[in-house]
């Protein structure tokens, strides 16, 4: 090999190994760097955060940093806004369909309920055309006569109410008052000629026969179950089926005694709301919720025989 070309190769690889040699040390001064700026930029917000908590004087720079940010924020928001109102609007959509299936199987379960409740009231009053059958006075049998409530209950001992019509509108004592709703109120007690007074169902000396909407065979006496307006259904036997939410109706006459009732049947009284049975009790405890507010009464219907 020629002389030249060996003293070349070494002044080449001698400049080569000083350049890597002199390359570590660099490497290592941008590492160090590095760390040293986001060591001081960990420190800095450290500072700002303590700063922001502890005192009151970055609030104009906070101020300023949402003023100047404020219309991305604005535009981040309505293009987002349109996404968000599409998410929503199916989410309702679903929600709209399943709701709709779920109403729409009710509207049919009810409208199949009043076929079969059509039809056996129209067989029922075939049957009692047939046999020539003489059942309780009903709703049906009386006028009404609506009148305007005057004054309502003054205390929980006069539980009565006066009613603006009396004997020159027909009204006589002993007449059955329900509310505009159909649920039973009371009955009248002294009627003048034009005004009567009513004693409500909520009266200790007031009772009157009921029974179970669900189950006719269970019949016994509503009266008041002595204060807070709630009435009890007494002298049920125990062998008769009587379930919380069952709705308690008048009776009306039972049997074929001769003393009718004053009541006519299916007037609507209340609400069973507990219903239980001791060991030493021959009948069950059954609480109702009357189905009228006899402290706010405004009107009432007064169900006057035929004359």
């Amino acid at each position: 090999m020629p002389r030249n070309r060996t003293v070349r190769l070494a002044v080449l690889g001698s400049s080569v190994q000083k350049a890597a040699a002199s390359g570590y040390p660099s490497s290592r001064s941008s590492a160090l760097k590095r760390r040293i700026v986001v060591g001081g930029l960990v420190l800095l917000s450290l500072v700002l955060i303590t700063v922001s908590f502890r005192s009151s004087a970055l609030d104009g720079v906070q101020g300023t940093a949402a003023t100047v940010l404020r219309p991305f924020e604005i535009a981040a928001n309505r293009v987002a806004r349109p996404f968000r109102d599409a998410v929503g609007w199916a989410h309702g959509l679903v929600n709209a369909k399943s709701e709709n299936k779920k109403l729409h199987r009710e509207v049919q379960a009810l409208q199949l309920q009043v076929i079969q409740n059509e039809q056996a009231a129209a067989q029922n009053a075939q049957l009692r055309r047939e046999v020539n059958f003489q059942g309780p006075p009903s709703i049906a049998d009386f006028d009404r006569i609506s009148t305007e409530v005057l004054t309502n209950p003054q205390s929980s001992i006069d539980q009565s109410v006066t009613i603006a019509a009396g004997s020159s509108s027909g009204i006589g004592d002993q007449d059955v008052v329900i509310n505009p709703s159909g649920a039973l109120v009371g009955i009248v007690d002294k009627t003048w000629s034009h005004v009567a007074r009513v004693t409500l169902l909520t009266d200790q000396t007031s009772s009157v026969t009921s029974t179970d909407l669900r189950s006719p065979t269970a019949v016994g006496e509503v009266h008041p179950g002595g204060g807070n307006g709630v009435l009890v259904l007494d002298r049920v036997q125990k062998s008769k089926y009587v379930g919380v939410g069952d709705t308690i109706i008048t009776a009306g006459t039972l049997g074929k005694g001769a003393l009718p009732s004053m009541f006519p049947r299916g007037i609507l009284v209340g609400t069973v709301t507990s219903e239980s049975d001791t060991d030493v009790n021959p009948f069950k405890t059954i609480q109702v919720k009357p189905a009228v507010d006899f402290s706010s009464l405004q009107s009432v219907i007064v169900l006057v025989p035929h004359r």
